[in-house]
């Protein structure tokens, strides 16, 4: 007479085995650092407007890809990161306007350029670089952190779970503003409004400036005050700070539609890639066990251990199944960025203009508009050479 216990509690010592994970050890970053802040109350003199470039996507290498690391989610994510640390400057007084760029404009006197190089659940690596207008590097350096699974249980509303990251890189920033003295804080000042005008007229404005070897520009000699061209410049400017700040409403409720999905879909990628190993293994054991246990239940006639082994396929197949929720919610709003938004119907000087296209792209129409109106104004000529911003 045969005996099958033995063999069962092998079979399922078996299973357990092969369905069981491996622990990871982690070391949870410090979550600690809160914004600083200014405590006096500033002069406009002292403030600088801060513009936020939309970050750089940086290369998705093809093990991002397998690790369901999209271009489409990661043009996305550049959006939504450059509006989130844009809030979170915010928060620091301190500072003029701060506004999210779609490109490099001298409407700001700080640009901050990041560049995503790793962002997923598990791990944020950028790369900031800040500079002023003045051509002078503020700092560049790389920002890390990584995340265990009770991170995304403490995330204070209106936070982002990297949100010592954002923290930090607002706090260096803010730092190295604080050692500016009130004669540098100007002459920056001075420098972006320039800059900008000669962006928009090369001739005459770029005579007040002088480019150094190294990057640094100087101002040579300021205009006039109620210089004409200058005043013309300013209002051109100030038709700019209104458009951008009509696509930072776009920008808000971007990074308001994406937060939820964008928080839930890097908690279940945390909650795969710590085991995504182990998962791929679990995976194929679970439906080799499931095999076993099926072929062993038909053996011995028993439909029990049948129906078990359907149920760890099942389970197999499931893994994975709420994440995927996620990304397609989080790709679908990347592929939107590519879709035109509503047209931008204007008034300008009684002339009705409609700009269309990407957000980004009416941002392009709408700077190349400007300066048509300025040379239009001051019956200058158009200079094919001069870029958008210089």
């Amino acid at each position: 007479m045969t005996v099958y216990r033995p063999a069962l509690a092998s079979l399922w010592l078996t299973i357990i085995l092969l369905t069981s994970s491996c622990a990871l050890n982690t070391v949870r970053v410090s979550s600690g650092e809160e914004i600083e802040s200014e405590t006096v109350q500033l002069q406009e003199s002292q403030l600088l407007d801060v513009g936020v470039l939309l970050f750089e996507e940086g290369e998705i290498t093809e093990q991002q890809k397998q690790e369901s690391i999209h271009e489409d989610i990661r043009a996305a994510e550049a959006r939504y990161m450059a509006y989130h640390l844009k809030e979170t400057l915010q928060r620091a007084s301190g500072w003029g306007a701060i506004r999210v760029l779609p490109a490099a404009s001298h409407i700001a006197d700080v640009v901050v350029r990041s560049t995503i190089i790793t962002s997923n659940g598990e791990k944020l690596l950028l790369e900031a670089h800040v500079s002023d207008s003045t051509g002078s590097l503020w700092f560049e350096k790389k920002y890390t952190a990584e995340l265990v699974e009770l991170d995304y249980f403490e995330i204070d509303p209106g936070n982002d779970v990297y949100q010592h990251v954002y923290n930090r890189v607002a706090n260096d920033i803010y730092r190295h503003r604080k050692k500016l003295t009130d004669r540098q804080l100007i002459r920056i000042r001075n420098t972006s409004e320039l800059r900008y005008a000669a962006s928009i007229s090369p001739d005459p404005f770029s005579d007040y400036l002088v480019w150094e070897q190294g990057g640094q520009v100087n101002v040579a000699r300021l205009p006039a005050r109620q210089d004409p061209m200058l005043q013309r410049v300013r209002k051109i400017r100030e038709r700019e700070f209104l458009f951008v700040d009509t696509i930072n409403e776009y920008y808000a409720n971007f990074h308001s539609v994406m937060y939820r999905p964008y928080t839930n879909w890097r908690k279940y990628y945390l909650l795969e890639v710590r085991q995504k190993r182990a998962i791929e293994r679990r995976a194929t054991r679970t439906k080799l066990a499931a095999a076993a246990v099926t072929l062993v239940g038909l053996l011995r006639d028993a439909p029990g251990l049948v129906t078990t082994g359907a149920m760890l396929y099942k389970d197999g197949l499931d893994i994975g199944k709420e994440a995927r929720i996620h990304d397609d919610a989080i790709r679908e709003l990347g592929d939107s960025l590519k879709t035109e938004v509503r047209p931008m119907v204007l008034d300008i000087q009684g002339r009705t203009v409609e700009i269309t296209g990407t957000i980004e792209e009416q941002y392009r129409k709408w700077r190349a508009l400007l300066r048509e109106i300025y040379l239009n104004e001051t019956g200058l000529a158009q200079d094919e050479s001069a870029p958008d911003s210089i």
